[in-house]
């Protein structure tokens, strides 16, 4: 702010002492002015301060000459104003305000200046910013436009003027006291092709409401605040009409200013998928222990692998031949003979195994994968009752190496350290262990270190160093997976993920319908995906809406995104100092690190998964403009252009919500 400092000089007029001279410190920050000639009007708006105050007795004088001759200075308040000023109180240390003056030809030269007080003679002068706005079209060339809203519903309009100055915002204007008053009347409703990208608001855009309009019958309204609504409703006749069309009046210093103004309806939105729902079961657990029979490798050991997986009762199975050429083929028929037994139940079903061996080759696991592969192969693709997956608990260490397998077979425990108190947290990759409470923990055990499904040598090693009871004991072991139809279909996504469009959930679209796609916190969202008959491949959900604009389709296949096929949720039990502390945890897949968020259970448990506020669809009225989050009407904005890579979150206006909207 350019600041002037301000001689007081007081004269002691009885003894004719001169006193100290004392520098205020004033400045205007604004001196603005504008004429226009179709209005004949001059606005001046101005702001001044001073940091040791202003009193009532100073005061703003304006002056300026034209070609007919010059206004001498003048205070502000003596003139008579074409339009209504309100008094601005900006506070002790600052004047402001506005005024309007009928000026038939353009000002030549414009002056304003602060008198410190009236009957002084000390005045601190302004260097005006002049513009002279000359003849043109009114939307561009008026200080005042006016244009219809709508509420949510597209059932009432809302009436808004805007002032329009060369250096001034709209909502600056009003702050600094102008006041303009428009009326509105005739109102009618229709369809009107119109480009508005020279004439955004359509202000003017017509002589006048096209006669096709169908009339209505609304009593006119008038108004001095900057929006007012129409009391009145849209008739259902209406709801397919785009906009209203209406005779608005304002007044300058020439009389009344008549012009068509337009209501546009706000783009009508509405959820896309409200939710993809897809049955979330337990599924029937088939045990079996393989174990040696003719020998014994740990009692204590294979008894801990029954208990973890709760196999008592369940079937075993020989493996001390397991090197014969036929062993793979008859534990393959094992297995099959037991899963027909339990599909006659309805259930899809998990293989749950535990595999008691001494086999550091890794070749009785590399059998065992090759048993499992012709079963699951087979069942990955059904329909329920099927299976959905196999579970396997190893005496020792592996990672499934048979790639068809390793999106259907959960391996554990992972390939780690004997000792799980040198374990860090972050080392369990390939079965990791994730409770509930991501920071539990156990009397003097952290949660990782507790031998809930380790090797041998680590179920060993704890035992050895503290007790078989502090080592705890599975209470509950579950199995879950989603439901397959017989038209369900399995699309392979990289090494694990599954894309499964369970039942035809179809998404249909005219071409000039038009997305948004919204982040959501939700993690289910994340698991939605989509594909077309030309795109096949799975996408994520949020690419549908560039997609449909590039290369509308009538119609997109919803589907949900599995890192793997079941979950594996645990309920585990330690004794501690006589006390038992029960917790749940899930075993996911493809988990990098223990510490890492997951959200399995949330996922898998619910059977719904909601996009009501995820992706939204514009089924009419999509290249009109439209309001955003704050309710800013962005009228240059079309929804179709500008919210297929944005959240679409509008703040529509609404009756009661006051006569000056936000409207920078």
């Amino acid at each position: 702010m350019a600041r002037i400092g301000v001689l007081l000089a007081l004269v002691a007029c009885a003894a004719c002492e001169k006193v100290p001279i004392v520098d205020i410190n004033a400045g205007f920050t604004l001196a603005d002015a504008a004429w226009f000639s179709q209005e004949e009007t001059l606005f001046v708006f101005y702001r001044v301060e001073a940091e040791q105050g202003l009193g009532p007795e100073s005061q703003i004088e304006i002056s300026y000459r034209t070609d007919d001759g010059e206004i001498a200075w003048t205070p502000v308040s003596e003139f008579t104003t074409v339009h209504t000023h309100v008094h601005v109180d900006c506070g002790s240390k600052a004047r402001c305000g506005s005024t309007s003056l009928k000026v038939a030809r353009a000002p030549r030269q414009v002056g304003v200046r602060l008198r410190y007080h009236r009957e002084g003679e000390l005045m601190l002068p302004a260097s005006v910013n002049v513009n002279l706005i000359g003849s043109g079209p009114a939307y561009s060339h008026r200080s005042l436009i006016v244009y219809g809203v709508f509420n949510e519903a597209n059932t009432q309009v809302q009436w808004r003027a805007r002032h329009q100055f060369p250096t001034l915002r709209n909502e600056e204007v009003q702050e600094l006291g102008l006041r303009r008053t428009f009326r509105i009347s005739d109102p009618r409703y229709g369809e009107l092709e119109q480009p508005f990208d020279v004439n955004p608001y359509g202000y003017a855009s017509t002589p006048a409401c096209p006669p096709a309009f169908s009339p209505l019958e609304w009593a006119p309204i008038e108004t001095s605040e900057r929006a007012v609504f129409h009391g009145d409703a849209m008739p259902d006749a209406a709801s397919t009409a785009s906009r209203v069309c209406a005779r608005s009046t304002v007044t300058d210093a020439r009389g009344t200013f008549e012009a068509v103004a337009l209501a546009r309806k706000n783009p009508e939105v509405r959820a896309a998928f409200p939710a993809l729902r897809n049955p979330i079961r337990n599924n029937t657990i088939l045990g079996f222990l393989l174990k040696p029979c003719t020998r014994t490798i740990s009692e204590p050991h294979r008894a801990m692998q029954v208990q973890r997986l709760l196999l008592d009762g369940s079937p075993e199975i020989c493996i001390d031949e397991w090197r014969d050429p036929g062993f793979v083929d008859q534990l393959a028929a094992r297995f099959r003979s037991r899963i027909d037994e339990a599909r006659t139940q309805g259930r899809d079903m998990v293989l749950s195994l535990a595999l008691h061996h001494d086999d550091a080759s890794g070749q009785l696991a590399s059998r065992i994968e090759a048993a499992l592969e012709q079963i699951l192969l087979f069942e990955r693709d059904k329909s329920t009752p099927r299976v959905s997956g196999a579970f396997v608990f190893d005496s020792l260490g592996h990672a499934v190496v048979r790639a068809s397998l390793k999106h259907l077979v959960l391996w554990c425990p992972a390939e780690l350290e004997d000792d799980l108190d040198t374990l860090p947290p972050a080392a369990q990759r390939s079965c990791p262990l994730l409770p509930d409470l991501p920071d539990l923990n156990l009397g003097p055990f952290r949660f990782s270190t507790l031998p809930i499904l380790p090797t041998r040598a680590q179920y060993l090693t704890f035992v050895g160093k503290y007790s078989d009871g502090q080592a705890g004991r599975m209470r509950e072991l579950r199995f879950l997976a989603p439901e397959r139809t017989p038209i369900s279909q399995n699309v392979q996504v990289g090494d694990f993920g599954v894309a499964t469009f369970f039942n035809n959930e179809l998404l249909t679209a005219a071409p000039d319908d038009a997305f948004s796609y919204c982040q959501s916190e939700d993690p289910r969202v994340s698991a939605v995906v989509f594909r077309t008959a030309l795109s096949p491949a799975p996408q994520p959900l949020a690419l549908l809406p560039e997609a449909h604009h590039e290369l509308p389709q009538s119609s997109y296949a919803l589907g949900l995104l599995w890192d793997f096929p079941f979950l594996l949720r645990l309920e585990y039990e330690v004794f501690l100092a006589g006390a038992a502390s029960a917790f749940s945890l899930t075993v996911p897949f493809g988990i990098s690190g223990s510490e890492q968020a997951y959200y399995g259970t949330e996922l898998w448990q619910g059977g719904e998964f909601p996009l009501s506020n995820t992706l939204l669809m514009c089924t009419r009225f999509c290249d009109h403009p439209t309001f955003d989050s704050a309710g800013v009407y962005n009228v240059g904005t079309r929804f179709r252009d500008s919210y297929r890579q944005q959240c679409y979150r509008p703040r529509y206006p609404a009756l009661g919500d006051g006569g000056f909207p936000l409207d920078p």
